[in-house]
């Protein structure tokens, strides 16, 4: 094969080398905050029916014995190291609540894969910090590099959103098993073999098979890091300079710049968002303007007439007078999660319980949400904002039945890099989730304190322990 370049062989020596000193301490802290908020998310999905297929179908197929073992995360057991992976990455993309970068939910891997194994391994905290922060970074690059052009239009033509996940499981492993240049740049080349395909139907029947898939990408990335570090791996060195490598097997796709954008220098982890909401990304800003304005007036669901808001989203307006077909459905309903909001309680896995989806109250109150048809933001409109630094500002109206007429607006939900998340935000979260799974107050409070002392923690067992039930 010709070869021009050599990024595959840069970001394998790169991720090799990386030492925890190496890494900034902004992107330490935002590590450590990532880390409780996701699995503060994932311990809330634990009674969700995604959560409980795959836990069945890891204890099936994966038994209970083996060597290494890791916990699942809310439940009273261990279980193999792949199995733990397949269980925490599935649970934390379950609710839709863990994280969005420019290019998907990249923490559904690495906090689940890099956490898991530093248990099972005995790591210290460091370890899985470098291991995580480092494995994003190659992560995004990768990812970055393949994105479809400006003008594509991702509702009708797809976006693979799942297809590079996996090396977010990959990359992060390879690093906590020591991996060496020659070892990740084999480890780069099979994640590429082993990527899914463009998974548009998930997306156009709003399967919730859609979560389970960051089970399998994790699964599967964790694999292929113990065959590269075992040197099982062979001739697919490159994959990101040949020809016929990774681009033309992703749609040929190829954007200049991104796999060598200064690395170690360039933190992408510092623009992970942050989801106040379990909701996709495009719902958080109407949520936050929501919160706040019913915070600012006190007005209830009983006296909202309607709500406009400003601009509309692509394929996020869903709505049927019969009910919702599934939680994915929900989770990507702007009508649907402003009546959540509004009438479910506490944000977290009571807004999807079956019962609501098909609510009579909380169907009448969607139905009054009501998104602009004339203005309205693509996808592709909306991440290019997002990798711009930036985020579309909504503008809602919302209109009482006494007559009143109130308006709002946002342009950054909390979480965005330009709102971010605090330590007590990040707490809030993994409170809601410890109580769902119900940890108790002593282990609750031990992992918040461990967690936020990572660094210092010589054996990532110990915090692990405190998510058992």
């Amino acid at each position: 094969m010709f070869q021009v370049t050599n990024y595959t062989r840069g970001l394998a020596e790169f991720l090799a080398a990386l030492r925890y000193e190496d890494i900034p301490a902004d992107v330490i802290d935002r590590a450590k905050k990532l880390t409780m908020h996701t699995v503060g998310a994932t311990l809330a999905a634990k009674d969700m029916p995604c959560f409980r297929r795959a836990l069945s179908t890891a204890g099936d197929t994966m038994g209970c014995g083996g060597g290494r073992q890791a916990t699942i995360w809310g439940r009273g057991e261990k279980a193999p190291l792949l199995g733990a992976i397949f269980v925490n990455s599935t649970g934390a993309d379950t609710l839709d609540w863990e994280d969005c970068s420019w290019t998907g939910h990249p923490t559904a891997g690495f906090v689940p894969v890099a956490f898991s194994m530093a248990e099972a391994m005995k790591k210290p905290g460091r370890d899985y910090l470098t291991a995580a922060i480092g494995g994003f970074e190659v992560y995004q690059r990768i990812a970055g590099y393949i994105q479809p052009p400006q003008d594509w239009n991702l509702g009708k033509k797809g976006w693979g959103l799942v297809t590079w996940q996996i090396f977010a499981a990959s990359m992060p492993a390879g690093k906590l098993m020591g991996c060496d240049p020659e070892q990740f740049n084999l480890l780069i080349g099979a994640t590429g073999c082993a990527t899914t395909v463009v998974d548009t139907v998930i997306h156009k029947q709003m399967s919730d098979f859609y979560h389970l898939q960051f089970g399998f990408t994790s699964m599967n990335g964790t694999i292929l890091a113990r065959m590269a570090k075992r040197n099982e791996l062979d001739n697919m060195y490159d994959i990101l300079d040949v020809e016929g490598g990774y681009a033309f097997m992703t749609r040929g796709f190829e954007n200049d710049g991104w796999l060598d954008r200064n690395l170690g220098s360039e933190w992408m982890f510092n623009e992970i968002l942050f989801k106040h909401w379990p909701a996709n990304m495009w719902v958080q800003t109407p949520l936050d303007c929501l919160a706040g304005m019913r915070e600012q007036y006190g007005f209830s669901a009983g006296d909202v007439e309607s709500i406009d808001i400003t601009p509309g989203f692509q394929a996020r307006d869903a709505y049927s007078p019969d009910g919702y077909n599934s939680m994915k459905h929900c989770q990507f309903s702007i009508p649907y999660c402003l009546a959540a909001y509004m009438l479910c309680g506490e944000r977290g896995p009571g807004w999807f319980a079956r019962e609501n989806l098909t609510d009579p109250a909380v169907l009448d109150f969607a139905s009054r949400v009501h998104l602009d048809k004339e203005d309205v933001w693509g996808l592709r409109k909306c991440f290019n904002t997002f990798t711009e630094g930036s985020f579309p500002e909504v503008t809602m109206t919302v209109t009482l039945k006494d007559g009143r007429v109130l308006r709002g607006g946002l342009q950054f939900p909390k979480g965005h890099p330009r709102s971010p998340f605090d330590w007590a935000d990040c707490e809030e979260t993994f409170r809601i989730g410890a109580k769902v799974a119900g940890l108790g107050e002593e282990k609750t409070e031990k992992f918040i304190r461990l967690c936020r002392d990572l660094e210092n923690l010589e054996d990532m067992s110990e915090i692990a322990n405190c998510l058992g039930v």
